[in-house]
Formats: structure tokens, sequence, C-alpha cells
């Protein structure tokens, strides 16, 4: 799907890698020469994230002392990982909804329109289908942004990785200066055989802790 340009939706839970395999489809894509840029839409509320996404004008709001291009403007002609997206309050999924079909923004205090050319790659830890049928996700968002659809797997259900997975950690957590680390095979069974609750995430942390 790299060579397309359309919206992915990337679905599953936390630390999956959702965010490697959206840098990983920008990074193949045609798109590739241009920004790759992440926000995580859980960790601002509605005018942060709004001036962070769109941009602003000066004195907008107090404190806004200069001109500010938002990471629409800034991912121009690359590619823009909106993380979390299923966090987004009701009013920001309607103005990014409205971005997203007419490929304008206007600035936070602003009234001039820019164009914008990004491909928007979305991920989130929930079923944003059930979040659309419980009404806490706008359903016309929902088919804007699930275009291409990919869910990661926890890694409990891909247990065969995890051994690469291992291998791959200690080799990384290693550092110069220090001796290679190997891993017996009762341990390593033992490992596969964990659940991993934080997936990835969680077994990069717990090797990095036994190197």
């Amino acid at each position: 799907i790299a060579g397309s340009d359309a919206n992915v939706l990337i679905q599953g839970e936390s630390g999956t890698g959702k965010g490697l395999v959206a840098r990983r489809i920008h990074e193949a894509s045609l798109r590739r020469r241009g920004p790759f840029l992440v926000i995580n839409c859980s960790g601002f509320q509605d005018p942060l994230l709004e001036s962070e996404l769109f941009g602003h004008e000066k004195g907008a709001f107090t404190g806004a002392t200069n001109v500010k291009q938002g990471l629409f403007e800034v991912a121009e002609g690359g590619t823009l990982l909106l993380d979390e997206v299923g966090e987004m309050s009701p009013a920001m999924q309607a103005k990014l909804l409205q971005v997203l079909d007419t490929r304008e923004l206007r600035r936070v205090g602003g009234t001039r329109m820019h164009r914008v050319d990004v491909r928007i790659v979305a991920a989130t830890n929930k079923d944003l289908s059930q979040e659309v049928q419980a009404g806490r996700f706008r359903e016309d968002l929902y088919y804007r942004l699930n275009v291409v659809s990919l869910t990661l797997p926890a890694l409990r259900e891909r247990r065969e990785d995890i051994p690469l997975l291992i291998e791959h950690f200690l080799n990384r957590f290693g550092g110069a200066g220090y001796a290679a680390k190997t891993i017996s095979a009762e341990a390593s069974q033992l490992l596969v055989e964990y659940p991993w609750p934080g997936n990835v995430r969680e077994l990069a942390n717990a090797n990095e802790r036994l190197v």
C-alpha cells in the first residue's frame, strides 16, 4: 500500500509497533523525500491540538506572538501520523474531517485558506468501528481515515516473532564496549511463553533490563 496515496488506519493494542509500521509505509512511498511527522492526539487539549495541527496567526490568542505553521503545513509533500486518533474530541473530529475533505485549512485566528498536500496515517488502540457505533467517533471521519485498514496482532498472537525480536534487542542494547550478550534456550522459551500484555514495547524494555 505504500505506493498508493490513500489514507491508512492502523489499529492494534498499545506497544504492537503501529508507529514503526506507519514510518515504514512513508519510507517506501513516493513521499519518502518529504517529512514524516507524528502527533499524539491524546496529549493536547482542543485549543492546543488545533494550533498544533492547523497553526495560528499572530495575536490569535494570548501568547501567540508570531505566526505558526501547523503540522499539516510543515508536513507538506510528506506523511502525517495522527497517533491515538480515537481520543479526539467530537469538535476536533469535525475540524479534521473538513480539512481532509477540502485539502484546505484555516489557521487559528486567520481568514485565508491554505492548500495542503499530506498523506494521513492514523493509529489507534481502540476499535474505531465500535467507537462509531457507540457515538464517540464520527462515522464520516472513520470512512475518510479507513481507506486502507491494517490491524497489528498482539505479540502473544505471533510468538514465532519473539526469538527474532530478542536477538534484535540484545544487539540493540548491547552497546559499544560491552561483551555480546546471548540468551539460553530455556530463558528464550520462558520469554516465548509469557503473554506480553505490553507487547513489543514491553519485550524491548525487558531485554534492555536483562542486558
